[in-house]
């Protein structure tokens, strides 16, 4: 088990968005290996059991582990989070923006609902959680949130038109709102990673000549992202290590978008 210790987290509440899986789930646990406790938001219905069994990996460290459903493009459940959060813990110290959706095709060939389900559960969700914690750190004197984004919000990069313009979106919201919120100690920062290798991006990676191309040419690093790759930059940014980061978006990228 990674020592996080260090990172002075200990006690902390933290609230993951699509927990379950992938750099959700990867965040949440080292958060946990960090000493905060931890408000797993799920999207209901699949999942069941990935989801349990993170809360139980969870409370084997000693930490406390509390699931609640929420599909965040709801309005309401966004809220009913931070809700049951507060209720349960008292407060909230740091939120962690993961889930998203996307669809990939021809900007020609995107329609009204793919548009509409992309930008609701990557930037609608991302502002109403974030609105919602915010309103409680800035209650309790402080907190962090964080944004994960995409490099293609920093760069372009074909059949990814919408994506990108949702990412990009997330991207400025977090300087947007620090502008309105830092001086009052709530930070908003974004994490921005390249295609990480989870179980929802292997139609992609399986693609024929695809891993070739990305970690020979584009990612000087020379391979792709893990979901582990993430935990650092997060727990960076939720530390008092990152107290004068402001409306940063950190790239975890591998030097994609240095070329």
């Amino acid at each position: 088990m990674a020592d996080y210790s260090s990172f002075g987290l200990k006690d902390k509440i933290a609230i993951v968005t699509g927990a379950s899986q992938g750099i959700g789930r990867a965040i949440a646990l080292g958060l946990a290996q960090a000493g905060a406790h931890l408000v797993l938001a799920k999207y209901p219905g699949s999942r069941m059991e990935e989801i349990h069994e993170l809360q139980q990996e969870i409370e084997s460290l000693g930490r406390q582990a509390l699931i609640v459903m929420t599909d965040v493009n709801k309005v309401e459940d966004c809220r009913s989070l931070v809700e049951q959060t507060v209720a349960r813990f008292g407060r909230v110290d740091i939120l962690v923006n993961n889930a998203s959706w996307t669809g990939t095709g021809d900007a020609v060939d995107v329609t009204e609902e793919e548009y509409d389900k992309t930008f609701d559960a990557t930037v609608k969700s991302v502002f109403f959680a974030s609105q919602a914690a915010g309103k409680v750190m800035l209650a309790q004197g402080g907190g962090r949130i964080i944004q994960i984004g995409s490099n293609f919000g920093e760069i372009a990069f074909k059949k990814r038109a919408i994506y990108a313009a949702a990412k990009s979106a997330v991207h400025h919201m977090a300087k947007a709102l620090s502008l309105e919120w830092a001086h009052q100690g709530v930070l908003v920062n974004t994490v921005a990673p390249c295609i990480t290798e989870t179980e929802s991006r292997k139609n992609i990676l399986e693609r024929p000549g695809y891993r070739e191309w990305a970690t020979q040419e584009m990612i000087p690093r020379g391979r792709w992202n893990q979901p582990e790759d993430l935990v650092g930059a997060v727990l960076f940014l939720s530390s008092d290590f990152a107290d004068m980061i402001v409306g940063h978006t950190l790239m975890v990228d591998g030097g994609w978008t240095i070329h």
